[in-house]
């Protein structure tokens, strides 16, 4: 019987570090972000709802999506966060279970940013990786080239990720090292 995995966290605690360490072991990873992307290309799905939801102010010369642009009104507005919620939610989790559905794997991992937020179901478990707030802040600077204030915005447009500790199967501590975090990534693969 087919195990699945949501794998989730806040912004900048890990969970790319941590499919990839599963996808290198041969693990099926289904990565939200990617399917994103994917129904977000010209004439997608998630591309006509943010064209007809929120116009070509958000699109360049190309027709592309203006990913920058578009990411700086939906981290700074909640009305437009939960306005776009609203248009794409229910296309993302068909996509992402379709695809679950479709592999061959017995165990699937499916990376979702904002399982909690978003209220997905359907999980065996679901693992967070989990920073402190000040370490997501601090790799967000440094990573995204981000001010405090745009940092901190990314942040409060996430449930606080003490919230998302209380509320998953297992807890993946990203503090440290990688090679501690793959101990334990190791550990949990053996307890399912």
């Amino acid at each position: 019987m087919k195990k699945i995995i949501g794998i989730t966290g806040g912004i900048a605690t890990g969970k790319s570090v941590v499919t990839s360490f599963l996808k290198a072991r041969g693990y099926e990873v289904i990565d939200a972000d990617a399917v994103v992307k994917e129904l977000q290309q010209i004439g997608g799905p998630l591309y006509l709802a943010i064209r007809d939801g929120f116009g070509s102010d958000y699109f360049l010369a190309n027709g592309d999506l203006d990913r920058a642009k578009f990411a700086a009104l939906i981290f700074s507005d909640s009305v437009a966060r939960e306005k776009l919620s609203a248009q794409q939610d229910a296309i993302i989790q068909e996509e992402l279970f379709k695809r679950c559905a479709e592999s061959s794997a017995e165990l699937v991992f499916m990376d979702i940013p904002l399982l909690f937020e978003r209220d997905y179901t359907g999980f065996d478990e679901i693992w967070l990786v989990y920073a402190p707030r000040d370490t997501q802040i601090e790799r967000l600077i440094k990573r995204n080239g981000l001010t405090q204030s745009e940092a901190v915005l990314r942040l409060e447009a996430q449930l606080p990720i003490d919230e998302k500790r209380s509320m998953a199967t297992r807890i993946i501590e990203n503090c440290d090292t990688i090679d501690l975090l793959e101990h334990q990534l190791i550990s949990l693969i053996s307890k399912i």
